[in-house]
């Protein structure tokens, strides 16, 4: 397994296992977790977020093999992280709401509103990204807000919120899933969550969880 330091604080990686063709792969870095698979051709290559300034990744197949890297990413001090992460059916996603925005107002933030442009190289606000691939039954997910520094230290208040939309994968099942708080400088700070999902005549519909972290404090932009 390589890695290269990308923009952002992010890390691309790439794992050769060209014995280990169509495999899946779990990729571990500073307590985050997710599923990824190799191709026909034993690789795998994805971009993750560094959580620490020197990162570590370790990438565990079934079969006991595994691969480990390490790589300095200065930057990483220039972001607070918070990850959503779970085990099972995609479904879970991670909400933040700046300034006492509601639901669908300025300042929600979401993979869905705030996603990770590639082809940025400047801290522009808040990104979000999502990691796991749902041809791994039963696999490990993550969604990461990642929230830049300001020089000048400054904080404001900011609410963190979990979605979760009943589909016909995850009706009638329970979830459970962790809440953790990464920061370049400290211990990361977690917090475990169990989701009972309603049955399936539930589907289509939303659970939400508000203000799961609402002392979390971040970068004043």
């Amino acid at each position: 397994m390589t890695a290269k330091a990308e923009p952002l604080a992010m890390a691309a990686l790439t794992i050769t296992a060209g014995c280990l063709p169509d495999e899946q792969i779990v990729l571990h870095h500073s307590g985050l977790m997710f599923s990824h698979k190799t191709n026909a051709a034993g690789v795998a290559k994805m971009t993750v977020p560094a959580l620490t300034k020197k990162a570590i990744f370790v990438a565990t197949f079934d079969n006991g093999d595994g691969a480990l890297t390490m790589i300095n990413v200065p930057d990483a001090g220039q972001f607070q992280r918070v990850s959503l992460q779970w085990q099972g059916a995609k479904g879970l996603q991670l909400h933040a709401y700046k300034d006492g925005a509601t639901h669908g107002a300025d300042g929600h933030l979401s993979l869905q509103t705030a996603p990770l442009d590639p082809d940025s190289t400047e801290m522009a606000g808040p990104f979000f990204t999502d990691h796991g691939i749902t041809a791994v039954p039963d696999g490990f997910h993550a969604e990461i807000a990642s929230f830049p520094v300001d020089l000048s230290g400054k904080s404001q208040p900011i609410k963190l919120g979990v979605e979760v939309e009943i589909t016909d994968e995850n009706c009638g099942r329970t979830v459970a899933g962790e809440l953790v708080y990464h920061s370049a400088d400290t211990h990361s700070k977690g917090q475990q969550l169990t989701l009972y999902l309603p049955k399936c005549d539930a589907i289509g519909d939303f659970i939400v969880m508000n203000a799961i972290l609402d002392n979390f404090q971040t970068p004043k932009e």
